[in-house]
């Protein structure tokens, strides 16, 4: 099954089960699936990161500090966003977990609706992400059916250059120049110099998306 098919997952990492119980029932009424560990280590061991979703994180556990997960998180390249929670209302480390990726931080007990609200926002930002890095990998997966000699004929072609300007230009026959145009037309489904510099710009566009991070949201220290 592909990431996108997947459902999203809420994961509430806390080693205060009273914590997770409630906060897993409430979001349930509210529509999402959840699932909670009562350690930062149990998250790691058992966790499914293909699900897309987020992470609801304690910061103070024993054992593994939920900002030492989210390094450990960083390092491993995750994408899922988290949100903080504290009972201490630390402006310098909110600040510092933000900086580091996180998507927001909350003091405990967070108001149910405010919780609800930046789950819907940072389970909906995972999806889009996941969304556009799939398609950056599909535009480049059909774009590396092409051959160099494909590839360099797509650029002029996609310039508005005719035949015997790219044979000029590259030192090639017309009939050559014809060649690799109708072989990447063929393998990329298009018809025009004007649907080939589309492709171009989109699969440039996802790439760029793909590589810059998001801006972090506003930051949210109250109950």
């Amino acid at each position: 099954m592909s990431n996108q098919m997947l459902s999203p997952v809420v994961r509430i990492v806390d080693d205060d089960a009273s914590v997770c119980e409630s906060q897993s029932f409430f979001l349930q009424l509210a529509g999402f699936r959840t699932r909670s560990f009562s350690s930062a280590e149990a998250f790691l061991k058992d966790d499914d990161p293909q699900a897309p979703g987020c992470i609801i994180l304690d910061v103070r556990m024993g054992g593994m500090t939920g900002i030492e997960l989210q390094q450990e998180l960083n390092r491993r390249g995750s994408d899922l966003p988290i949100i903080f929670l504290s009972a201490h209302g630390d402006i310098e480390m909110a600040m510092s977990c933000v900086e580091a990726g996180a998507f927001n931080f909350l003091v405990k007990p967070p108001e149910p609706e405010k919780l609800q609200s930046l789950v819907t926002k940072a389970v909906e930002k995972n999806r889009m992400e996941r969304r556009q890095k799939a398609h950056a990998l599909n535009l480049k997966r059909l774009f590396d059916t092409l051959t160099t000699a494909e590839k360099n004929i797509s650029y002029q072609l996609a310039k508005g250059l005719s035949n015997p300007q790219i044979a000029k230009l590259l030192g090639i026959s017309e009939r050559t120049v014809q060649t690799h145009r109708a072989r990447v037309y063929g393998k990329l489904d298009i018809e025009n110099p004007v649907e080939l510099n589309d492709f171009l710009h989109e699969m440039e566009e996802a790439r760029l998306k793909d590589v810059k991070s998001s801006p972090f949201p506003y930051l949210v220290l109250c109950r």
